[in-house]
């Protein structure tokens, strides 16, 4: 199921505006990492969550905080909203009069990166960002991440984009299973989004992933991870 889409992100942060007026405050700051988990709790839709944010910025609103990373998405977003005048005072990254809306700082850094060549190294930056968000500890090592919560173990085999003959998923699950030697952990194959990996994982019978314990991630244009049991 898709998750809230940037107009829901809004709708909220205009009802938390409105109401912090109503209570007569002058300003208010909102953290990205807790408007997501109120909005969006069951989907990883932090990039959307940050444009909201940029959105609704006007002149005189001020970033507290800024995201770690060079997307200007993440948990850590914190933006200081005055609350006065707001009907005059103008949008701080206004949109053109025709043809595309004007990107923030953010938005060209974001722009960049998608139009990178989406191989294993940027696959892996936003796989590790994720975890970031969701208190993992993670260790990085050729071709896979170890990462940990507590007493639970995550190996995630980053399989993005490589030179050579393009492998299918079925494939690539076959070599990860030569290495799945931890009866403890928990495994993944994270891979840049796609239809046809979307397909190959629908086709793999579901008693068999459950007894490797094992699930796909899929990371989409915009950064968004979605992890599919």
């Amino acid at each position: 199921m898709k998750g809230p889409g940037i107009k829901d992100y809004l709708q909220v942060l205009k009802e938390k505006k409105a109401e912090a007026v109503k209570q007569g405050l002058g300003w208010i700051e909102i953290n990205s990492k807790q408007l997501h988990a109120e909005v969006s709790p069951n989907h990883a839709t932090m990039p959307t969550c940050c444009q909201a944010m940029y959105k609704l910025m006007l002149e005189g609103d001020t970033i507290i905080q800024r995201p770690k990373g060079s997307t200007g998405y993440g948990s850590h977003l914190t933006v200081h909203f005055e609350l006065h005048d707001m009907e005059n005072r103008a949008q701080m990254y206004p949109g053109k009069k025709r043809g595309r809306p004007a990107k923030s700082e953010e938005e060209k850094l974001a722009a960049r990166r998608a139009k990178m060549k989406r191989n294993t190294e940027d696959l892996t930056n936003l796989i590790k960002g994720w975890l970031r968000e969701h208190d993992w500890h993670y260790e990085e090592n050729k071709g896979y991440i170890e990462a940990v919560n507590g007493n639970k173990k995550w190996i995630i085999n980053v399989q993005g984009i490589k030179r050579g003959r393009k492998q299918t998923l079925p494939v690539k699950l076959s070599e990860v299973i030569k290495h799945m030697d931890d009866t403890n952990a928990r495994y993944s194959m994270a891979f840049n989004d796609s239809l046809t990996y979307r397909r190959q994982w629908n086709e793999i019978p579901e008693s068999v992933k459950k007894r490797l314990n094992m699930s796909v991630i899929l990371a989409d244009k915009k950064g968004n991870i979605t992890e599919i049991e």
